[in-house]
């Protein structure tokens, strides 16, 4: 080994030398997941009890915030903490993205993409943790697609929204399905630039047959000032970042595959096996 002179200066090597040092030296591949608190809303009143003693303890219409907490319940998961916020919240959308979802009761599995951005993504299907498929989200839905009782075409699969809502300084995650999303997209289409302003979240009643359910509102409150507006584009810098570094892990595994997706289970088998 050579020695080295106290006394000598030292050369730093150039920029070249590092890079080559740098491409030599095996890196490990990952990304860092948006994994954020959750704002909850209870579509429909939560009930306890049966016969007389049956009871409303959650109105519908009602929204939470919900922490994941250090603690875990008897079946080894993560236990959440969640806090009531009321009827009615102001907060500021900051983020819109995309997700598709299908829980099979008959089989008791739940099947769903990561969260994505555009429609024209080649967006991966896990099912129990296992790859199934993956392909462009309206292609993946026609796989799911069924008759309903009035002929029409709908997708088992279904579309839903996730929020990036900036609420008392916290940034948390809202998922939105069903007339909430509808109600969400319509709201969109009201407004020109909706992380600029502060949104109020509410709720109105539905009825539809025998059900009944609260469908999530969205008003403009008022626009936000300089200081706000900077805070937010940082904020969603951070989460830009975040989501490239997620689709470059994708895209990689999808160009090292060597092994086809797993068969989607039926009933002859009870889960997703590699």
């Amino acid at each position: 080994m050579t020695k080295i002179n106290k006394n000598e200066v030292a050369i730093l090597p150039d920029a070249a030398a590092l890079e080559a040092l740098k491409n030599s030296f095996p890196a490990e591949v990952g990304f860092d997941r948006i994994l954020l608190p959750r704002i909850d809303f209870k579509s429909q009143d939560v009930l306890e009890g049966t016969g007389k003693d049956k009871k409303c303890v959650i109105e519908a219409g009602t929204f939470f915030t919900s922490f994941e907490t250090d603690a875990v319940d008897v079946e080894g998961k993560k236990v959440w903490k969640t806090d009531e916020i009321g009827k009615t919240l102001e907060a500021t959308i900051i983020f819109s993205r995309k997700q598709l979802k299908y829980w099979d009761s008959k089989m008791e599995i739940f099947t769903s993409s990561p969260v994505y951005d555009n429609d024209d993504e080649i967006v991966p299907l896990f099912c129990s943790g296992n790859k199934i498929m993956e392909g462009l989200p309206e292609d993946l839905k026609k796989k799911y697609e069924y008759k309903d009782e009035d002929g029409k075409t709908k997708s088992k699969l279904e579309e839903t929204r996730v929020l990036y809502v900036l609420y008392k300084g916290e940034v948390y995650q809202l998922n939105l399905r069903g007339s909430s999303m509808w109600s969400f997209k319509t709201y969109s289409k009201k407004t020109t630039l909706i992380p600029a302003q502060l949104t109020k979240f509410f709720s109105e009643s539905k009825v539809k047959g025998l059900i009944m359910w609260n469908c999530m509102n969205f008003e403009k409150i008022r626009d936000l000032n300089a200081d706000e507006v900077k805070d937010i584009q940082n904020r969603v810098n951070e989460i830009r970042g975040a989501i490239d570094a997620e689709k470059a892990y994708y895209k990689k595994d999808r160009e090292d595959a060597k092994l086809p997706p797993v068969a989607y289970p039926t009933e002859d088998s009870s889960q997703c096996l590699l």
